[in-house]
């Protein structure tokens, strides 16, 4: 499967970012604009920031400085992420990027200002409604804040600290090049978007087989590149660590989440412990229903039924979409079924463009998200995911301040992962025959808790291996990744799953290392999702509910937001609860097969 070149795509494939901009030149007349406003700020309140009457103004003018920073930083990216090969993308990238560094550093002086102001201007600035999230954050950094100079320092060299996401995402964009392989005569086309949308679950073993042997080995000619760029992203936040003060790397990377490291270990342990058993025994019953004798890391995304997984078109995605989506109501509905006559979304799969997809939110305009179509069911389920969290941030934008409007990293793939548990629930009861409820089943196994509760996980396991090395003052190359992504693989899946060394090369398939502790809240955000979907069935409240979740934006903290659905995530409760509902649908699976074996 040969990429096409993006020009080569229909528009109506493309997304429209005239809602932000109309073309470059209106971005860099915003950027001079926001310029002048940063530096008038900057001339009115320097110096000048003591009382709470004080502070409160300026968070009011300061508001609307952020909301034109929220805009210019996402559309400077975004172009770029769409094709790494265009020069004119790359020319918006670094301009935002330049504008955002200069704008960061010319601010600085208010967050200082902030920190240092006295508790009690803290505190009657905590009981405006508007500022409630960021005084709460204020507060937990307090502890952790360093001389003005230094601060200023440490964001004057925030493109430095950048810099090895965006060496590593420009190499899976454009460097990671893969050969092509040749099945029954037939040769094929290879590349980092095609095999992880198409290939790695394809119907044909030996395509299977030959894609996965030709993209590890794409990626082992990059892998002690791809190394020196993480390690010298964990050694930036380690040294920034021990700058602030924390007891340790993970102290520093939970603490804006606001969650303690309890939370992020039981998340990891339980699910290594107690899923694991489950998805294994998933996995033999897929391995069992194909007729393989035994599963290699090349097979376990192959879908258990995959004669029974169709084509989908993009306007059949979008009538999919907004059928599973009707039990959240009218209000919810309303707001997301713009995506499509609005083009919200870019689909085209070309050359050059990010793997993988995203949704970013510029603050009140509406919200983008890039993904790669290839036609799949589990296209489906990216576009859902990402709507979900398009439906979030339209939520809690219209609701909270700029402010308050961002969820805690812990929980904010819950809006994403929910509305892939109603996309199955609405496959599932559409159907009448055992077929094709298993296939519905077995979708909301691999598309969502698959990807969700055991891919990122087991990045999250590995990740804090790394982590605890470079705690312990260790160190590491492109080998000792290998060993401690395939010790991980290893331990859970046990023989469920062959893992051979090009299984241990994954930990270079994802940006989400360079994202701090992220990975973990995929999985935590799940759990509040599947909380939120079981809450959905069993009570007549639930669809408001949650759209009270999504309204709160981050007003609240992941403890409170939570019990809005019923969920105590302060206690293990929920995350168990999930494991059970997820053993209770691989017995379910297994049902429907005894079912069709009569």
């Amino acid at each position: 499967m040969e990429q096409k070149h993006r020009s080569e795509f229909p528009e109506n494939e493309l997304w429209d970012l005239t809602a932000l901009y109309q073309d470059q030149e209106d971005f860099l007349r915003a950027i001079e604009k926001a310029r002048e406003d940063v530096s008038q700020f900057v001339l009115d309140y320097k110096e000048n920031l003591k009382t709470f009457e004080d502070f409160d103004r300026a968070l009011t003018e300061l508001e609307q400085i952020y909301i034109q920073l929220s805009h210019i930083g996402n559309y400077s990216f975004m172009p770029q992420t769409t094709d790494y090969g265009d020069e004119t993308f790359a020319e918006i990238a670094q301009a935002g990027t330049d504008f955002e560094t200069w704008a960061n550093v010319e601010l600085a002086f208010f967050d200082d200002a902030l920190i240092h102001a006295e508790d009690a201007v803290l505190d009657r600035l905590g009981q405006i409604t508007a500022y409630t999230g960021l005084i709460r954050q204020v507060k937990l950094k307090k502890a952790h804040s360093l001389d003005a100079d230094v601060e200023k320092a440490l964001t004057n060299l925030r493109e430095v600290f950048y810099a090895p996401q965006d060496i590593y995402t420009k190499m899976r964009a454009g460097d990671f090049a893969m050969e092509d392989f040749e099945v029954e005569g037939t040769i094929y086309k290879n590349s980092f978007v095609t095999y992880e949308n198409f290939y790695q679950n394809h119907e044909n073993a030996e395509i299977r087989e030959k894609a996965f042997r030709s993209f590890s080995n794409g990626l082992r000619t990059h892998q002690n590149t791809a190394a020196a760029a993480y390690l010298a992203q964990v050694k930036s936040e380690k040294l920034i660590a021990d700058m602030r003060g924390y007891d340790s790397v993970f102290d520093y990377l939970l603490a804006e989440q606001e969650v303690d490291r309890s939370m992020f270990d039981r998340q990891i342990d339980l699910i290594m412990t107690e899923f694991a058993p489950v998805a294994q025994r998933y996995l033999k019953h897929v391995a069992k229903i194909n007729g393989l004798e035994k599963m290699t890391f090349a097979d376990w995304k192959l879908d258990l039924d995959s004669e029974l997984n169709p084509d989908v078109t993009i306007d059949g995605a979008y009538d999919l979409v907004m059928k599973s989506l009707a039990p959240l109501g009218e209000e919810y509905t309303r707001e997301v079924e713009r995506y499509q006559e609005e083009r919200w979304v870019d689909f085209a799969a070309n050359a050059g463009k990010d793997s993988g997809g995203y949704a970013t939110d510029p603050y009140r305009i509406h919200p983008y998200v890039l993904m790669s179509w290839t036609g799949r069911m589990s296209d489906v389920y990216t576009l859902i995911h990402e709507i979900g969290h398009s439906g979030q941030f339209i939520f809690s934008d219209n609701h909270q301040s700029y402010y308050n409007a961002h969820m805690s990293t812990y929980y904010v793939e819950a809006p994403s992962t929910f509305n892939e548990l109603l996309l199955s629930d609405y496959l599932e009861h559409q159907f009448d025959n055992p077929r094709q409820k298993r296939f519905a089943l077995a979708h909301r196994l691999t598309d969502t808790y698959f990807h969700n509760f055991i891919t990122h996980l087991l990045e999250a396991a590995f990740q804090r291996k790394v982590y605890t090395l470079i705690e312990e003052g260790g160190t590491f190359g492109a080998s000792k990744l290998n060993s401690l992504m395939k010790e991980v693989l290893t331990e859970f899946w046990g023989d469920a799953v062959e893992i051979d060394d090009d299984a241990a090369l994954t930990w270079m398939r994802q940006s989400h290392y360079y994202m701090g502790l992220y990975s973990y809240t995929y999985s935590a955000g799940l759990v509040i999702s599947t909380a939120g979907y079981l809450h959905l069935k069993e009570d007549e409240n639930g669809a408001n509910d949650w759209l009270e979740l999504l309204k709160s934006g981050g007003s609240r903290t992941p403890l409170e937001s939570a019990l809005l659905i019923g969920a105590d995530i302060s206690t293990d409760k929920p995350l168990r609860d999930t494991i059970q509902f997820l053993s209770d649908t691989v017995d379910q699976i297994i049902t429907y097969s005894k079912e069709l074996e009569k």
